[in-house]
């Protein structure tokens, strides 16, 4: 039998910022012209809560229990590892990437965006 997901809300923000992620790539390479932020720094901002939301999903299927939810450590964690990762590492290896403070307040808001909405009913 098939039980219903919980955290409704948490699941509506993940199939949103899937929809923008999406979005984004399709007019990237259909080079369509917007503001910077859309490159720059959308799919920056939509990341993570994608990214934690499957983490949690991974969670709920080890444990077997769907009354668990990611803390402030492992978003934390999430944040500073993408961060890290993207901001630093990259930028030293491959020219094409940037390193961009920006960006990470971007990961940063996007946990508080998937903190918020799994305290939601």
């Amino acid at each position: 039998m098939i039980q219903r997901l919980p955290l409704k809300t948490l699941h509506f923000i993940f199939v949103i910022c899937l929809l923008i992620y999406c979005i984004v790539q399709v007019m990237k390479s259909e080079n369509y012209v917007t503001y910077p932020f859309v490159y720059n720094h959308l799919n920056d901002l939509v990341v993570i809560p994608i990214v934690a939301t499957i983490g949690l999903h991974a969670i709920w299927m080890v444990k077997k229990n769907r009354q668990l939810r990611v803390g402030i450590i492992g978003l934390l964690s999430l944040v500073m590892l993408y961060s890290l990762y993207f901001e630093y590492y990259l930028p030293l290896s491959n020219a094409r990437y940037t390193s961009d403070f920006w960006d990470i307040v971007c990961y940063a808001a996007g946990a508080i965006i998937f903190y918020i909405a799994q305290k939601l009913p």
